[in-house]
């Protein structure tokens, strides 16, 4: 994108407010924010204590830094996904690691994790591919399979999958858990 993601606006607000807001709407108690640089209100910054190895390196800190058993992880570039789509991973989450299947894919920045996973993440990033999807062949996962609007998932990725989501987003703010645009 050249810059930040979660910056990027829908509306009046950043994709970091719509995030934050519809973790906390679905009953998540402790919202942490990875590789963000300011805090929001109800929510905490929490850095990577094993830099510059993605996005595995904030899943590890937030795992470690978690008050619960099993975190909700969400990545900031899919502000279309429906609280009902989060509820229904929280709900069937029995254990390891519940992602978002779609079509033939997991979305392992889509999913739920348990908090002792951060060893496995720590030795996953101690290792030469620090990969995500490293992690998710160490640990035991379980697919909720999306059964939505696949447009819903689109992530903002280049400019125009930006622009797209910009349209889909007045199209569908009620469906995405958002209620009314501000």
């Amino acid at each position: 994108m050249g810059r930040d993601k979660a910056d990027l606006l829908l509306g009046d607000r950043r994709l970091v407010e719509i995030q934050t807001e519809k973790l906390i709407a679905v009953g998540i108690r402790d919202v942490m924010l990875s590789g963000y640089g300011e805090s929001l209100p109800g929510t905490r910054t929490v850095p990577d204590l094993i830099p510059h190895r993605g996005p595995l390196s904030g899943l590890h800190a937030c795992l470690k830094a978690a008050e619960h058993s099993a975190c909700l992880l969400l990545s900031v570039d899919v502000p279309l996904i429906p609280q009902q789509t989060l509820r229904e991973l929280i709900s069937a989450h029995e254990g390891g690691i519940t992602a978002l299947c779609h079509g033939e894919r997991t979305e392992p920045l889509m999913a739920v994790y348990d908090g002792e996973l951060w060893r496995t993440a720590e030795a996953v990033l101690n290792s030469e591919k620090a990969a995500i999807r490293k992690l998710l062949e160490r640990a035991p996962v379980r697919q909720v399979f999306y059964k939505g609007d696949e447009s819903l998932l689109t992530n903002c990725n280049t400019p125009e999958d930006y622009e797209r989501v910009r349209m889909l987003w007045g199209e569908n703010a009620e469906r995405c858990g958002e209620g009314a645009q501000r």
